[in-house]
């Protein structure tokens, strides 16, 4: 069975913009009451996060025949001098406990002392890593995939609407549904064909910090889901991923599932002069 759902080219954009909202009262608050928290706090993410590489420890399983494989990388979000976008990349470093690399920090080297082809030799790493999945799932295994789609340049294309509050996340926390229905849409199938996402955001209502978010693609109940929870780092004093649950349909009433941890943050510079700053 072959599950591959692939992201367009969809890169994460921080702009230095302060959005102003009035004050509403917590029960009546609307969707265009929290979109511009919400915008407004993916960017200053996006801000503070670029430049930084996380060790992911990921594990994934598959029900039928019974298989599983823990895969370690490093992820990074990375912002290349001159482009107006951040792109995130993935090292698979170690495959059930052997290494599979043949040097350390690579992705970082590329940046740090970036050749004329770095950007395509991070995508060729990337790509490389796929390959060590149980099941062909593209390249929608990202923690901040949901924050891409829902920059505020892409709200237009989105249904928002309100649900209930979420006090096991934060007193504050709400959760807020999306419903994607423009065509071309940023996911594709097998590549080409447009597949609709929808899901949730878990947002704290007073600043739009968001805490948890959910991905469907494809029926409720044996579609795609997966959910990432955010957590503050105190080294870096920066919201980051801890957190990545994931559930895919084999296509033979099984499960492939996976879960990928989040930790050792350290941010690096994008420069031809200095060395990774750890």
């Amino acid at each position: 069975m072959t599950v591959l759902v692939r992201m367009t080219a969809l890169v994460l954009i921080a702009m230095p913009a302060v959005v102003a909202t009035p004050s509403v009262s917590a029960q009546n608050l609307q969707p265009k009451d929290l979109l511009p928290r919400v915008g407004a706090y993916i960017r200053a993410f996006v801000g503070d996060f670029s430049n930084v590489v996380a060790e992911e420890s990921y594990k994934q399983e598959i029900s039928s025949p019974r298989r599983k494989r823990l895969l370690k990388s490093d992820l990074m979000l990375v912002r290349y001098p001159g482009a107006d976008g951040w792109l995130t990349f993935r090292d698979t470093f170690e495959v059930d406990g052997k290494s599979v690399r043949s040097e350390p920090e690579r992705l970082t080297k590329l940046f740090v002392e970036p050749p004329e082809n770095a950007m395509r030799r991070a995508r060729e790493i990337s790509t490389a890593s796929e390959k060590y999945n149980l099941a062909r799932i593209g390249t929608i295994n990202n923690p901040l995939l949901v924050l891409a789609l829902l920059q505020e340049e892409n709200h237009d294309r989105f249904r928002f609407t309100m649900s209930g509050l979420e006090k096991s996340l934060g007193p504050d926390v709400r959760a807020m549904q999306f419903q994607e229905f423009r065509t071309p849409t940023f996911i594709k199938l097998d590549g080409n064909a447009d597949i609709f996402s929808n899901g949730l955001l878990y947002v704290e209502q007073a600043t739009g910090r968001i805490v948890k978010t959910q991905l469907n693609i494809g029926k409720r109940g044996s579609g795609i889901e997966i959910q990432t929870t955010f957590q503050r780092d105190p080294n870096l004093a920066i919201d980051v991923p801890v957190l990545l649950k994931e559930w895919y349909p084999d296509g033979q009433g099984g499960d492939i599932t996976g879960e990928a941890t989040y930790s050792r943050f350290r941010r690096f510079q994008v420069s031809t002069q200095e060395e990774v700053r750890k």
